[in-house]
């Protein structure tokens, strides 16, 4: 079921029954520990996870990728971590509805400062509803990116306004000046391929 990425990541996926298309779910490691970044539910998975290391939390990079998200942390009794409604300058009730519909009153919201598991180190993107994780060289996003035959390309959503209403930026105006800055080498992302090397020389 698994996929290695590298010795320390993995990653599991299936098929959404409503748009037809792949989606994924990561699996992070170290010091025997593991994080499921956007965890999709899949039998057994528990009993594979801990093949691997001891499930320590459960973290979501934006509210449409919740998936088994809130179910595996009740059901292992594990920290779940949400994206902060305000820094990632969400619709309020739109998210509100979100926690309540689907339980997540137990999770925890989660900022840049916030200090999460494993080390991991959380990055807003401007515009898109969505945190960006860091997990050493790699940068972890749930829809904003992904790799298609070994290239890197970004989440054709058009355009919206930047903080004062007026200028209007694409996903990739958003997202390249946070990958310059983190120095991340591959990515990880919800959808398609992951990109496991030479990151920033597609940029």
């Amino acid at each position: 079921m698994f996929e290695p990425i590298s010795k320390d990541i993995f990653r599991w996926g299936t098929i959404d029954g409503e748009s037809g298309i792949m989606m994924y779910s990561h699996l992070l490691l170290r010091d025997n520990k593991a994080v499921l970044i956007d965890p999709i539910a899949m039998p057994k998975l528990l009993q594979m996870i801990k093949v691997l290391g001891e499930p320590e939390a459960v973290i979501m990079t934006n509210y449409p990728h919740l998936r088994g998200s809130p179910l595996i942390s009740r059901q292992w009794n594990i920290p779940l971590f949400i994206p902060n409604i305000k820094e990632a300058d969400e619709d309020e009730s739109l998210t509100n509805m979100f926690i309540d519909l689907y339980n997540m009153k137990h999770g925890q919201q989660y900022g840049e400062s916030t200090s999460l598991p494993l080390g991991i180190k959380a990055h807003i993107i401007p515009g898109r509803h969505e945190f960006a994780l860091t997990f050493g060289d790699y940068l972890i996003v749930g829809d904003s990116a992904y790799g298609i035959n070994g290239n890197l390309n970004f989440y054709p959503s058009g355009i919206w306004p930047d903080e004062t209403g007026k200028k209007a930026k694409s996903t990739s105006e958003a997202l390249i000046p946070l990958l310059r800055k983190t120095g991340a080498k591959s990515l990880l992302s919800g959808h398609m391929e992951d990109i496991p090397s030479g990151l920033q020389e597609m940029i």
